[in-house]
């Protein structure tokens, strides 16, 4: 057996970390109305391709993706997925357990929840599979296991019958009946599945109209039962996304909104870990029309910053907006393009294989997906670089670390969406990651000395 031993310099980073953004690069004008933008491996080659959605009838690529021919952000020709006028949502996910990506689609009009299989994980996609066509008005739809049963089961947000999920019978893509979530509420439009109080099993974060709410419904029993409707905010104006991620680095999920109605990016914090939230914290109220948030770790700190568009009639752009502190105090805004028209939709992934993350948007009245590199600039002092012996590296599980005269606090394992997938306290020297997929992931290490990071390769 080929044994692997690399003595790594990791450089040292430190809350003065910055993102700097590059100009746009097109990826395609060839999807009329754009509204949706999302990335995955779609096609197995471990580089991150491009999936979309689009509204217009004047195109068959309502659903399409677009090959990352090398790795760097150069995209191929576009490939039609599915054909269906008004397509508001595409999202990714492995439907039928064959380790490969399928297509969720959601499409408003037709009243569709409907999924594709990838057919031999290289992109070539089956016909359309109807999961529901009584979603009435439906404007999301995501994968997730409601049920802890080991398979992807799908939940929809629709404008005139609520949420509802759909159980994967099989573990194959055969879908039950709409298991009712909410069908009380008005205009869901966001949906997503995320543990909301530490509980093991994924409860719903939703938005609604009449009343203007943001609130989260309970998965009772970890199969799907869903029971209270915890209210977040009655905000009188209708939040047109809502988003979760820690950003206070308490390890629990807040909740992030873009309300377009009042010029407002605002973040609410679970208190305590149970899913019981504190008052509104706004990050902008100036950014004009705000219609779609996005967080994530843009500046490789190890916190998650805030990703908006504003939708202005006068000019859309893309803005980010910095973790100052971890805590969830956040700067003015950095806008990456102020030139845009109408940006539905906002994403971040690492394209380019640089171990940052770039952004993406479905500039919708362009008819553009387009992206931005990100370039990440760190300030080191030269005394300050240190080096780790970190080994084997890539690894099929377990990697050893030598920390030499430092001594580890804590070690955090990221994959590429700045995710983080595990947590390790004290003078750790030995990982374990061989439950995690396949592929490149960062190690944080903490040291009495300072933090280090290092990219890992899990074959």
């Amino acid at each position: 057996m080929i044994k692997y031993t690399y003595i790594i310099a990791i450089i040292l980073f430190n809350l003065k970390s910055t993102a700097q953004f590059g100009s746009q690069q097109l990826i395609t004008t060839e999807a009329n109305l754009p509204v949706r933008v999302v990335c995955g491996d779609i096609n197995g080659d471990g580089n991150m391709d491009v999936a979309l959605a689009a509204r217009s009838l004047a195109t068959p690529y309502n659903l399409a993706w677009l090959e990352n021919t090398n790795g760097n952000g150069d995209f191929g020709s576009i490939n039609l997925i599915g054909t269906m006028s008004e397509t508001y949502r595409i999202n990714l996910a492995d439907l039928d357990n064959d380790g490969d990506l399928d297509v969720i689609g959601a499409t408003v009009f037709l009243d569709i929840i409907s999924w594709y299989e990838n057919l031999d994980g290289l992109g070539n996609f089956s016909p359309r599979n109807i999961i529901s066509n009584t979603a009435d008005g439906a404007h999301d739809a995501i994968g997730a296991d409601i049920d802890n049963d080991g398979d992807m089961d799908v939940v929809s947000a629709s404008n005139n019958s609520g949420l509802a999920w759909y159980e994967n019978l099989d573990g194959q893509g055969n879908f039950s009946a709409p298991k009712i979530i909410n069908n009380i509420i008005d205009s869901s439009r966001s949906v997503v599945a995320v543990d909301m109080d530490g509980d093991g099993d994924m409860d719903i974060l939703g938005n609604a109209r009449q009343p203007a709410q943001i609130f989260w419904m309970e998965n009772m029993d970890g199969q799907g039962t869903f029971g209270t409707m915890h209210i977040v905010l009655e905000m009188g104006f209708y939040a047109n996304t809502v988003f979760a991620a820690d950003v206070d680095g308490d390890n629990d999920m807040d909740i992030f909104s873009a309300t377009p109605y009042i010029n407002e990016v605002a973040w609410y914090e679970n208190l305590d870990g149970l899913g019981n939230f504190g008052s509104k914290n706004i990050i902008t109220n100036t950014l004009s029309k705000p219609y779609a948030v996005y967080v994530a770790d843009l500046d490789n700190d190890g916190d998650n910053d805030v990703l908006a568009t504003s939708v202005d009639p006068f000019g859309g752009e893309v803005v980010w907006f910095e973790n100052l502190d971890g805590l969830g105090s956040f700067s003015t805004k950095n806008s990456i393009d102020s030139n845009l028209v109408f940006p539905r939709d906002v994403y971040a992934a690492d394209i380019d294989n640089d171990g940052d993350l770039d952004v993406f948007i479905a500039d919708q009245n362009a008819n553009k997906i387009a992206w931005y590199e990100n370039y990440t600039i760190l300030s080191v002092e030269e005394n300050q670089i240190n080096s780790l012996t970190v080994y084997p590296n890539p690894t099929k599980g377990l990697i050893y670390i030598n920390p030499k005269t430092k001594t580890i606090i804590s070690i955090g394992v990221f994959d590429l969406l700045g995710k983080k997938v595990l947590q390790l306290e004290g003078n750790i020297q030995r990982i374990d990651i061989s439950t995690l997929q396949s592929g490149m992931y960062f190690l944080r290490i903490a040291t009495d000395a300072g933090s280090f990071v290092q990219k890992i390769i899990k074959e």
